[in-house]
């Protein structure tokens, strides 16, 4: 199935390690969070709770209103109990999604981290060689 045209992400999985790997693209919007969190549920239904990653180093453009960023931050989790990376190489990126961890009900604020790079993330989760297969959404 051609990803492009369905979703605002390609997500891929990687078994060995268990990780899910979201890669946004394009405009970032409240239904980019809707679409995720449906394809998380269906990951947490197949594989269980599993790391989760979150690629922003392709979003053009973050259209979200500070509310809604507010509002996903007390909103429950699809992945819960589990480390949650967050990639963005522009730094206003990094501090809106920094933030967005402060609205995290208390015991989802040590689970998640901000990173740089992919490799980055990979690094800080202790995983060498990842080979990810494309999720069919």
């Amino acid at each position: 199935m051609d990803q492009t045209l369905q979703v605002p992400f390609l997500a891929y999985f990687e078994p060995t390690h268990q990780v899910l790997l979201v890669r946004f693209r394009g405009k970032f919007t409240i239904e980019s969070t809707l679409a995720l969190n449906k394809t998380a549920r269906a990951v947490v239904e197949r594989y269980g709770n599993v790391i989760a990653i979150l690629d922003f180093t392709d979003i053009a453009e973050f259209a979200m209103d500070l509310r809604d960023w507010k509002e996903l931050g007390h909103n429950r989790r699809a992945i819960r109990d589990r480390r949650r990376v967050l990639v963005a190489s522009e730094p206003n990126v990094r501090g809106m999604l920094t933030l967005h961890g402060t609205h995290q009900s208390p015991s989802h604020v040590d689970d998640t981290s901000v990173v740089r790079t992919l490799d980055d993330a990979f690094r800080e989760l202790g995983i060498k060689a990842p080979k990810f297969d494309p999720l069919p959404l």
